[in-house]
């Protein structure tokens, strides 16, 4: 990354190109045996090298207890719980449910607009490529997301309800009084181009998570509402830091419940990464039943469940991800699977 980062800076000196592809920011190194801190030059494509105590995942029963009992209201054994119910515990717990299935990052997860998540597909029965736009993701570089079938039913619900019912107390509040500098625009186009009311186009790629948090529509004479997906109940977007308190105030719930889980929305993308990797590498087990060569079941066993990852997370490398690969093997149920398919591998002996 340096070595292209001097090349491109040397091509902008020689007129070659007309910019370099990438981005920098100012950041404080502290100083070390003696020498002064200082500030210096960081390149946004750089990716902090994964190490093992950074994963912290959770098994699917400690998922279901905090988005039961923390997001919902519920009791340890499901049980409405009088008195207790989060009025926005449906949206929360479909909130964490967007993160522990995709494996998104929490500001690209709650920066999300309504339009992004095509709502015919999923009444279709189908599964979502959601295109994520580059100023959403780390690095700038982009990526699909797959969302499954069961979640963009549910989103779809929600749109439906509880979102429509929040859009409907923004217009009778006139809300956007309350947005600091809305960007009004008349709506999304084909293209993923943002159309606004002084007739000016933008790209979806170029918002940042903050502009898109101010974007209001009102096109073609319709109400104004706001463009995110997520809204509180009188329709203002839920921010990243509202969605840290509400998994922290969700946190404190399961204790008070004796269910001691204190769970962040990060948490949840190391979640879906060790299990989502699990899982791909238990359908290659399975695979690696057919007559293959040795090379060959390599790259069916690893190869593509990591790089299959890669492409999920947003990873620019594959040894972010192979961190993962250490955890895998604390999933108890991932062990028993993967010893049952090798043994079933064992050539059975003829008694002597």
């Amino acid at each position: 990354m340096a070595a292209l980062d001097k090349l491109y800076r040397w091509g902008e000196v020689q007129g070659l190109v007309a910019e370099a592809p990438f981005t920098h920011r100012a950041v404080w190194r502290r100083g070390h045996a003696g020498r002064r801190g200082q500030i210096a030059t960081r390149n946004d494509a750089y990716e902090r090298a994964a190490k093992r105590s950074d994963v912290r995942f959770l098994t699917l029963e400690d998922y279901r207890v905090f988005r039961d009992v923390g997001l919902r209201g519920l009791t340890l054994d499901g049980a409405e719980r009088p008195g207790a119910r989060d009025r926005n515990g449906a949206r929360n717990a479909l909130f964490a449910e967007l993160l522990v299935t995709t494996g998104l990052r929490l500001e690209e997860a709650s920066s999300l607009f309504a339009a992004e998540v095509p709502a015919g597909a999923a009444a279709a029965g189908r599964q979502i490529w959601l295109e994520l736009p580059a100023c959403l993701t780390k690095g700038e570089r982009g990526r699909r997301v797959l969302l499954p079938r069961r979640l963009a039913q549910q989103i779809s619900a929600y749109l439906a309800v509880e979102r429509a019912a929040a859009v409907t107390k923004f217009q009778a509040r006139g809300g956007w009084g309350s947005i600091d500098q809305p960007i009004f625009a008349d709506g999304i186009q084909p293209g993923a181009v943002l159309r606004l009311r002084d007739g000016r186009t933008v790209s979806l790629d170029a918002l940042t998570p903050d502009e898109r948090a101010r974007v209001v529509l009102c096109g073609d004479g319709a109400p104004c509402e706001p463009a995110a997906l997520w809204l509180t109940e009188v329709g203002q977007p839920v921010r990243p830091n509202s969605w840290e308190a509400i998994f922290a105030r969700a946190s404190r719930r399961c204790a008070e419940a004796g269910a001691p889980v204190r769970i962040s929305p990060h948490q949840l993308r190391h979640t879906f990464a060790v299990h989502m990797l699990a899982m791909l590498i238990q359908r290659r087990l399975q695979e690696a039943a057919a007559p293959a060569g040795p090379m060959d079941s390599y790259r069916e066993l690893l190869g593509d469940p990591l790089q299959q990852v890669q492409r999920l997370l947003g990873h620019a490398s594959l040894a972010t991800t192979y961190v993962y690969l250490d955890h895998v093997a604390s999933r108890a149920d991932t062990i028993d699977a993967a010893v049952e398919e090798l043994l079933a591998l064992v050539p059975t002996g003829r008694p002597a």
